[in-house]
């Protein structure tokens, strides 16, 4: 994590706190709400910030006890909570790197003095983290334009902030560095239209000539595609990505006709989540229901409800290389950095 700049916005630290008036996952989602571009993993990060500077905690174990105990108010709330997980821990083990630094005055951070200062310095700079999410995105945008080249059709999905950042800036001229011409075949979900069509708009905007499918006409398209490109709800341990229901199934045609398969993704997605299939990520999905009876009044509708909140899990045998802001990575890469990170 890079120091934070003293310009960012100023959270508003109390004198007499009262953390039992603050509802972390209200939070939350006001900062998912308030910000579009903002992913899951920094709005739990910001959220415990803001957690934070409501609590009177003064010691380390305090204020880890805080953010445990807060973090797990969020995991409970959301049905899927991979994404927001990999950012509170991403934020534990942040906290705790910082804590082992010796402060100004040569102590141990964990002395009072040091403390306050690095509770202070968290409070005040509150943006930190969705400030360099967004320049993360501009970092895999310079890496991955030099993967798509002049002619290419360039097969995608979903509505991944990263991803449109990628294409759009590939589609633009930079010094030294003429605009790559290139198709997008975009695969549309109905559940997730609105989020698809925005994606294509800007796309065309840029002058990208784009084509939208129903997934059904996904390996019938395939034929015409030089390289997938994804993005990612959470990358896990070993590699691999838990991503919007459908990125799998882009997977194993891109495996079965030898296409490139990448992924873009910022760092601060890694976690140490470690699923064995897709049957084992920790929540439940309900997409299986077996009944021998006749459709129920109002079964389809709650069948398509929650389907654009539905993910699936990509195993890393899977993914040619993520396009990250640290560069180009194998899933043999990533399953390293996630060990340095958070072990």
């Amino acid at each position: 994590m890079a120091v934070i700049g003293q310009s960012e916005r100023e959270l508003p630290i109390r004198d007499n706190p009262d953390l039992e008036s603050f509802d972390i996952v209200s939070a939350y989602n006001k900062l998912l709400a308030d910000d579009p571009e903002l992913t899951m993993p920094v709005a739990a990060i910001e959220a415990l910030i803001e957690a934070l500077s409501q609590s009177s905690a003064k010691t380390v174990f305090e204020t880890m006890d805080l953010i445990k105990t807060q973090s797990a108010k969020l995991r409970n709330a959301v049905r899927n909570p991979v994404a927001l997980t990999h950012g509170t821990d991403l934020f534990q083990q942040y906290l705790v790197m910082t804590l082992k630094q010796p402060g100004p005055d040569g102590k141990e951070t964990s002395s009072h003095e040091n403390f306050e200062v690095v509770r202070q310095h968290l409070m005040r700079n509150g943006r930190l983290f969705a400030q360099r999410a967004k320049q993360a995105r501009e970092q895999i945008a310079t890496i991955g334009r030099e993967y798509i080249r002049d002619g290419y059709t360039i097969l995608t999905h979903g509505g991944s902030r990263v991803v449109g950042t990628l294409l759009g800036r590939a589609a633009e001229s930079i010094p030294g560095d003429a605009r790559r011409r290139f198709k997008v075949i975009h695969v549309v979900n109905e559940a997730r239209r609105t989020e698809s069509l925005r994606v294509v708009a800007g796309l065309r905007d840029r002058g990208v000539q784009v084509a939208t499918i129903p997934e059904s006409a996904a390996a019938y398209c395939m034929g015409k595609v030089n390289m997938i490109l994804v993005g990612a709800e959470a990358v896990t341990a070993n590699g691999g990505i838990i991503s919007r229901m459908g990125t799998y199934q882009l997977a194993l045609l891109a495996k079965a006709r030898k296409k490139d398969f990448f992924v873009a993704a910022e760092q601060h997605k890694f976690g140490k989540t470690f699923p064995l299939d897709q049957f084992d990520l920790g929540f439940n999905q309900d997409i299986l229901d077996f009944h021998a009876g006749k459709t129920q009044e109002g079964e389809e509708k709650a069948t398509e409800e929650p389907a654009a909140e539905l993910v699936d899990y990509t195993p890393p045998e899977f993914i040619t290389s993520f396009l990250s802001d640290n560069g180009v990575l194998t899933p043999a890469d990533v399953a390293k950095m996630v060990i340095d990170l958070m072990y």
